[in-house]
């Protein structure tokens, strides 16, 4: 496999080495000083431009569901933004002093020459991978024919198990944990559509697709693939931990830097109302589950008397709670409670916007009647997210866990800003609300 920063490099050569081609061919050979001076102090910023964007649109993922073809979409988008970025830089900057047809004649030698790099590179790539070994399961006639299908795969990608054929969902699980490493579910195999995403998460490391029927279709299903004449999806991956991962945590550290800057004042009037009204520690930590569940200490001020869990064991907070404080209980209306987390987002145990962390009595309570609950480990958790923003307090697991898992699989940098500035006008409103009714 091509890592990714060698291929990213080698585009950065690529795409240079297709400007100064176009500069030699549209000038033969004699460019002008101007030119060759815009570029020398230009090149670095045009080069970084177009890793960035070729990063954003996905040409660095090694998918193994990329044919030709989405490659070659994926670097004519990638091409045709960078193109338009550099463009609009020759309108904001004289040292970018190209002539315009440069740029568009680089554009369409670039689209070429990364298409034809990456596509190679792609092929060579699945190549060298081992084939998947792959159990169907459906009915008789159905599997019969994925079988073959699998059978004649295209560079021996899938090979099928060795095992007995499957014929129940035990022996889908039997396969998969003996060392079958693709689920294929028919659309006539009963629950195909449940089953396939319970393979899903019971086998992460497994490859699982799914022969759609008509509602998955229209429900867009992505992920395609084709085996044979079978077309496949698979059940969405989760878009929070792929190629936007950086520049999530890129936006977390200026974030929750800029904050913690400038409601440090708001944070220690806060304090001090905590000292002011009640006997103990400023602050509260407690062992709450994190990404991949690991565990950390989320840091939160105390609004609650010291040992209000002594006797109730651990217990969600109401809305009405006696256990709260008179200063706590404002600042949780006012959300100020949760500001201390913003070091947690530094350190990189949680993020501004992903799924509310819990504790892990809770977890492990809500995993047992809700399985997808698990999913939630795949995203760090966040400050704020869909369920707060969407939902109410009496909003109950199963459907915050909605929002959480439509947060997951269709993360982008704009959802977090979205969620964001909702979570800014769900707190003004909150409180203007409050503020109305204590008026009356």
């Amino acid at each position: 496999m091509t890592r990714p920063w060698v291929s990213a490099l080698f585009d950065a050569a690529l795409v240079n080495v297709c400007i100064v081609a176009v500069f030699a061919a549209r000038f033969l050979g004699d460019v002008p000083e101007r030119n060759i001076v815009a570029y020398r102090q230009t090149w670095f910023y045009i080069t970084a431009i177009f890793v960035a964007v070729f990063y954003l649109q996905g040409l660095y993922d090694n998918d193994e569901s990329d044919d030709a073809i989405s490659i070659f979409f994926k670097a004519m988008s990638g091409v045709a933004l960078a193109t338009v970025c550099v463009m609009a830089l020759t309108f904001l900057s004289r040292a970018f002093a190209f002539p315009r047809t440069v740029i568009m004649m680089s554009a369409f030698v670039q689209l070429v020459a990364v298409s034809v790099v990456h596509i190679r590179t792609h092929r060579a790539h699945l190549r060298t991978l081992p084939a998947r070994k792959t159990v169907v399961f459906g009915g008789d006639a159905k599997r019969e024919h994925i079988e073959g299908c699998v059978v004649g795969s295209r560079w021996g990608r899938f090979v099928l198990w060795e095992g007995e054929a499957a014929r129940s969902e035990g022996d889908v699980r039997a396969a998969l944990g003996a060392g079958a490493d693709c689920a294929i579910v028919s659309d006539d195999a009963p629950r195909a559509r449940d089953f396939a995403f319970e393979l899903a998460l019971s086998f992460p490391r497994a490859v699982i697709y799914l022969v759609p029927d008509v509602a998955d279709i229209a429900a867009g299903a992505r992920h395609h693939i084709v085996i044979g004449d079978v077309p496949l999806t698979s059940p969405s991956r989760p878009s929070v931990s792929g190629r936007f991962s950086l520049i999530k945590r890129a936006m977390d550290a200026v974030v929750a830097g800029v904050a913690l800057v400038a409601l440090a004042p708001v944070m220690a009037v806060a304090a001090a109302a905590v000292i002011a009204t009640s006997r103990g520690p400023v602050f509260y930590s407690q062992e709450r589950v994190g990404r991949g569940g690991r565990m950390f200490r989320i840091l939160k001020f105390r609004t609650m008397a010291v040992g209000a869990e002594e006797e109730t064991g651990p217990a969600l907070c109401g809305e009405d709670d006696p256990r709260v404080t008179r200063a706590g209980r404002v600042l949780r209306n006012l959300k100020i409670d949760e500001l201390p987390q913003l070091i947690n987002v530094l350190k990189g145990e949680m993020s501004v916007v992903g799924p509310r962390p819990e504790r892990p009595e809770f977890v492990a309570e809500f995993e047992a009647g809700l399985p997808a609950y698990a999913n939630r480990k795949l995203a760090l958790p966040g400050m704020t997210g869909l369920a707060q923003v969407y939902g109410r307090y009496e909003t109950d697991a199963a459907m915050k866990l909605k929002y959480d898992l439509i947060y997951i699989y269709n993360y982008s940098p704009g959802l977090d800003v979205k969620i964001m500035y909702r979570t800014a006008q769900h707190i003004l409103r909150e409180n203007a609300g409050r503020g109305r009714r204590a008026s009356r």
